[in-house]
């Protein structure tokens, strides 16, 4: 997002690289390593990144159009292909994304944005200025909620239901083993996961 990354910026830093002498080779899909050290390249660096989110596999996942992964979201805000959201959103994750997300519903429409995180504060992924901005522009975050299943009727995302939990806290490490003290529900319009990205790329 721009908040984040102003365009400017980051063209000036693009313009930095080529001046060095970098050939930037657009539409050149790449299908193997080995064919790219026969061209004569002496080693090849992989920085692609991982672009692809994660999915969040429960009950009435696929039964809406109103869940979105959250970098696939992002991407389309930025090219100006989504440009607004319901008022009521649920955020399903506490990284970067998560906090790029949130901040952005709020920009585009949404009302009352809520962060869901399964665990405490203090196993957050995001970066704490991230958590501070998140919260000056009015979005709550909840902790010790899990997601259990969308909830979805005749198509239409109502919300989602959360096992509310209490987590035993190693000396350690993460927690792993928590109890259900309670199940709730939710309302919601849009939801969006941002539980983490993956490689998508075979080779």
């Amino acid at each position: 997002p721009s908040f984040r990354l102003p365009a400017e910026v980051l063209d000036e830093e693009i313009d930095m690289i080529l001046r060095m002498g970098v050939d930037i080779r657009y539409d050149t899909p790449i299908e193997s390593m080995k064919a790219l050290l026969e061209m004569g390249f002496d080693a090849v660096f992989v920085g692609s990144g991982a672009p692809r989110g994660k999915n969040l596999e429960i009950p009435g996942r696929y039964d809406t159009d109103r869940i979105h992964i959250g970098i696939d979201w992002l991407e389309s805000v930025a090219f100006g292909h989504t440009t607004e959201i319901g008022e009521k959103v649920l955020i399903i994750g506490v990284g970067n994304t998560a906090m790029d997300c949130c901040r952005t519903s709020k920009r585009i429409g949404g009302k009352q944005v809520r962060v869901m995180a399964r665990k405490p504060r203090g196993y957050f992924k995001a970066s704490p200025w991230e958590l501070e901005d998140a919260e000056e522009e009015h979005v709550e975050i909840l902790i010790n909620h899990a997601p259990k299943s969308f909830v979805v009727e005749g198509g239409k995302l109502k919300g989602m239901m959360f096992d509310v939990v209490e987590w035993e806290i190693p000396e350690k490490g993460e927690p792993r083993k928590h109890t259900v003290k309670d199940t709730v529900f939710l309302e919601a319009d849009d939801v969006i996961l941002a539980i983490g990205q993956e490689a998508a790329f075979p080779w």
